[in-house]
């Protein structure tokens, strides 16, 4: 599920959830998962769809040519033929090897290897077909960094199991400067991140910028990056539009007609005490209905990665939250019984949701068409190379 914050004036902020269901959008996540489930992401843990591994191979082939592609994955002992498939699954070992390969290879320090990587995978995920989301993310580099996230929720729709980095912006208290927050479980790829940045703010928002690690993971459970601004005063994006309040002191609509509008949506205080819900939340979370029920009792942020208080989350305010709920035990379970109780009828009319959740199907059948077909190909190229294999042994035979 997918959770959107705004504020209201008063001291109270409101989640608006969209909650979409299938393959579309995230679940609401219990804190013990069933273990069927878990046992699907144990075969997934440790491995990443092909994207990667094919865009470095396109690196290396555009810059040193295919031979020396061939020998870095001689060195990593990378037995295939063929290219890497987009959406194949490889084990994250594959990866670390070829550029580890790629480094003795090229004799290239890993570290500018990994930044060309990334900006070469930049121009990569655009001519992928993602040229016209990228370039509506955010007006500036930091917009466009707290919204990549969300870029990540949709991509995982496509890539069941993807587990992508998670990304957030603050500002250093002493000059304001903008830090990037980089949070990922494959340690080492720091400097990708690097390379994708500088080259996003180019070519997107026509700026040089300058990164540079402030703390590594070794100092605290993610990696910190300082961004600068290298031709112009500074990277931080100071909203120019100066907000008034011109609240009617008569409501214009009544709680009741909110909660029926509004059905998934939960308003908290600065106490993080809810007090108030919409209806169907209040039917599959009962316990909210206390009284007393704080938002970090049932639930607790699973991205972006950052305490939940009531000032974390007003300076996050336009940002997606995913929250996972702290109920559940560990137990087998049918598949009838994954189900939460959730409708169509209870996603209001105006709520786009229903469509996602009845295109989820479409979106399924498409993907598996797709990989069929990247199979197909990459099997009638490999035939291809092993037909003109033996069309040259036998012109040599005749010789």
């Amino acid at each position: 599920r997918i959770y959107r914050a705004s504020s209201i004036p008063g001291h109270v902020i409101v989640f608006l959830v969209a909650f979409v269901s299938g393959s579309v959008g995230l679940r609401i996540e219990e804190e013990y998962r069933p273990l069927v489930v878990s046992r699907v992401l144990d075969r997934i843990h440790g491995k990443r769809y092909g994207f990667v591994n094919y865009a470095l191979e396109l690196l290396v082939v555009k810059n040193f040519g295919s031979k020396t592609w061939d020998e870095i994955k001689k060195d990593a002992a990378v037995n295939m033929d063929g290219q890497f498939l987009v959406r194949q699954i490889y084990d994250d070992e594959i990866t670390y090897n070829l550029i580890a390969a790629a480094v003795n290879r090229l004799n290239i320090p890993a570290n500018d290897i990994l930044e060309l990587f990334g900006r070469m995978f930049f121009d990569f995920c655009q001519d992928s077909g993602y040229d016209k989301i990228l370039q509506v993310l955010g007006a500036t580099p930091r917009d466009f960094l707290q919204n990549l996230d969300a870029l990540h929720d949709h991509l995982g729709t496509l890539y069941p199991g993807m587990r992508a980095p998670s990304f957030r912006c603050t500002e250093r208290p002493e000059d304001g400067a903008l830090v990037l927050h980089y949070y990922s479980d494959r340690p080492g790829l720091e400097y990708i991140v690097i390379g994708i940045v500088k080259t996003v703010a180019k070519k997107l928002h026509g700026t040089d910028v300058d990164m540079k690690i402030l703390k590594t993971k070794n100092e605290c459970d993610h990696v910190q990056f300082l961004i600068t601004n290298t031709s112009g005063p500074g990277v931080v994006s100071n909203s120019m539009i100066v907000e008034h309040e011109m609240l009617s002191a008569e409501p214009k609509v009544s709680p009741t007609t909110f909660c029926r509008v509004f059905p998934f949506h939960i308003m908290f205080d600065r106490d993080l005490t809810i007090v108030q819900t919409g209806y169907t939340i209040t039917r599959i979370l009962p316990q909210v209905c206390s009284g007393s029920c704080k938002l970090t009792d049932i639930l607790f942020a699973v991205r972006p990665h950052l305490e939940l208080t009531f000032e974390n989350i007003l300076s996050h305010i336009n940002t997606v939250y995913v929250l996972r709920t702290k109920k559940g035990a560990m137990r087998v379970a049918s598949s009838e019984e994954y189900a939460r109780g959730l409708y169509l009828s209870d996603v209001p009319l105006h709520d786009a949701t229903r469509d996602l959740v009845l295109m989820s199907e479409q979106f399924e059948a498409d993907y598996k068409l797709t990989r069929n077909l990247e199979l197909l190909t990459d099997k009638l190229q490999q035939t291809y190379r092993e037909l003109d294999g033996e069309k040259q042994k036998t012109d040599r035979w005749k010789l």
